[in-house]
């Protein structure tokens, strides 16, 4: 743990002249009073020892999270399907099932998770799990090489403390591998750019890089605009010919492994699935025509959202302020340093490009991987207005880093992990307890991907309960649907995931045929954000004086549900089919 801190605290300190040593016969000295311009911070031991300390903090609320085991949400299950019902060859070269979309290495990872170690839960996520705490390692190292005075503490913490990151550390899907990789070529690209590699180091850089593109969709994003700096700053050095011809084969081996893996991407993704992510995902491409999107400030409301209280969001308070240090931090790196700013930003302008000819949706966590750039940024602006400051006064530059990185972390400190969506194993785990012989089950269409996953695990076989239909706006559906259980006395009502308006309008009616004698709701939980909870109730619809009451007849005083924006065909709400006649 010493050595850790001591080479994170020197790392940072001496990152300036390891970029420049090979070209410093090239370099003209600054003028001796430019040197003393502002008062920069010390670089001691205790700054290497308090990233150390962010880092154990970080891998505590991963862990944490991570251990919590709480059940699968309906995204998690779709995917982890295919991965459990397909073979090893077709779970790499077809389809994936209920218009799941994946790079093909995380799913070879996740399939040789689940052979060692069962289906289980942990799995499914620990290939997620080790990576967001590699990436918060490698993050820490990236940060100390890039960043000046107390940049890397700050950016350190925000990494470590970021909700999104905690949060993705235990989800079976992609996103925090997204992330861990987008760090790793940062990571690689710095080392190749600030020394001249030496046919090992070329080697290493150019195999790693092929085969991190394949664990993550977005890397070929990060590949083509890290590739490029690369490429532009040996061309613009005045040493070209020699840099080019050193990192011309790590490129290249780059570029042939990102455009393969787009080829994989594309032929073993069905047109339905093409059509599905693109109405899914519709919000993260720019209106057209273009001046509707000068008029939106598109996307103006994507970068907020990731800052603020979307689903892959921090949730941090005054999200426009931070986007504005963003902002100022991209321009300190390129007045301090235009390479190491390239390599900042290039990620950020090829991904806005490729949204802008509607190849990659920019919004929300399927931008995250870009979040550990845009800390980077606040970082590096946060050191900036700190040396200023430091210049009036000491006491206020401090006060002024603590007023960046406390509510940045207040997120996590109001509400530490456990994060859960929908977990659906508590109500199973009651209805296991307390369910009778006869009884009957409807199960809402929206939960009906979780029991299928978890039902056998309690005890439920598949024909022991019955799946209602896909009527999103459609109230009464819903309602005659239920009538096909009245006059019975035990009735269990499974309700997750609801995609309209139609669960209070559901309970309504349940109340006014029914009298309800057992319920168990279970709260979601994500910080800044108010999630549906998983509800389960026990109805007794035998009564006679509610005869009267019919679906036709109902009136609902509350609104009326809502159509969903998605159709029922298609996506993960297909994924069990109804017994009730469409």
């Amino acid at each position: 743990m010493k050595l850790l801190a001591d080479q994170l605290s020197i790392a940072g300190a001496s990152h300036d002249h390891s970029e420049n040593d090979q070209e410093a016969e090239l370099s003209v000295p600054a003028p001796a009073s430019s040197t003393t311009q502002r008062p920069e911070s010390p670089r001691t031991g205790v700054t290497g020892w308090v990233i150390v300390a962010l880092l154990v903090i970080g891998a505590i609320l991963r862990i944490w999270q991570y251990a919590a085991n709480t059940s699968l949400w309906l995204d998690e299950i779709a995917l982890t399907k295919g991965i459990l019902q397909l073979d090893l060859p077709s779970l790499l070269t077809s389809p994936l099932p209920y218009d799941q979309v994946a790079p093909k290495g995380f799913l070879l990872l996740q399939k040789l998770a689940v052979m060692a170690l069962g289906p289980t839960e942990y799995a499914l996520r620990l290939v997620p799990f080790a990576c967001s705490l590699i990436a918060l390692w490698l993050f820490a190292r990236v940060a100390a090489r890039l960043l000046e005075g107390i940049g890397p503490v700050v950016a350190v913490a925000l990494f470590a403390t970021g909700t999104s990151f905690i949060l993705l550390s235990a989800i079976a899907k992609q996103y925090a591998v997204d992330v861990c990789v987008a760090v790793s070529l940062l990571y690689l690209s710095h080392e190749l750019m600030s020394s001249d590699p030496n046919t090992s180091r070329m080697i290493g850089a150019g195999l790693a890089g092929t085969l991190l593109v394949w664990l993550s969709q977005p890397a070929v994003l990060v590949i083509t605009a890290l590739g490029s700096v690369l490429v532009g700053t040996a061309i613009l050095s005045a040493r070209a010919t020699v840099r080019l011809r050193r990192l011309v084969f790590v490129v290249a081996c780059w570029a042939i492994s990102a455009a393969l893996v787009t080829l994989a991407g594309f032929a073993s993704m069905s047109t339905q699935t093409r059509e599905y992510m693109y109405r899914y995902w519709a919000e993260g491409f720019p209106p057209t025509p273009p001046t509707a999107a000068l008029r939106s400030f598109w996307p103006w409301e994507q970068v907020m959202g990731l800052f603020g209280q979307a689903s892959a969001g921090v949730a941090y308070p005054f999200p426009a302020l931070y986007v504005g240090a963003m902002v100022i931090g991209f321009a300190a790196l390129w007045r301090r340093q235009r390479e190491t700013a390239a390599l900042v930003v290039a990620p950020l302008v090829i991904t806005l490009g490729a949204a802008v000819a509607r190849q990659y949706p920019f919004s929300n966590r399927l931008i995250l991987f870009l979040f550990p750039s845009f800390i980077l940024s606040i970082a590096a602006a946060t050191e900036e207005a700190r040396s200023l400051v430091a210049l009036i006064s000491r006491v206020l530059a401090a006060l002024l880093v603590v007023s960046v990185v406390a509510p940045a972390m207040y997120p996590v400190v109001m509400a530490p992990p456990t994060y859960r969506f929908e977990d659906v194993k508590p109500l199973l785990q009651h209805l296991e307890a307390r369910r009778q012989p006869g009884d009957k089950m409807y199960v809402y269409y929206g939960a009906a991907p979780a029991m299928s996953f978890y039902a056998a695990r309690y005890g439920m076989e598949r024909k022991e309960y019955s799946v209602g239909g896909c009527h999103p706006g459609d109230g009464p559906s819903f309602l005659r649907e239920l009538d096909t259980f009245r006059g019975e006395r035990r009735v269990w009502i499974v309700l997750v995931h609801p995609s309209g308006g139609e669960l209070p309008y559901i309970l309504a009616y349940l109340d006014a045929i029914g009298a309800r004698k057992d319920a168990l709701v279970v709260e979601s939980r994500y910080v800044g954000r108010r999630l549906p909870p998983a509800r389960l109730y026990l109805y007794d619809l035998s009564r006679p004086d509610a005869s009267n009451t019919t679906a036709n007849s109902f009136a609902f005083t509350g609104p009326l549900p809502a159509g969903s924006r998605f159709s029922c065909d298609g996506g993960p709400t297909a994924m069990v089919s109804s017994d009730f006649v469409q």
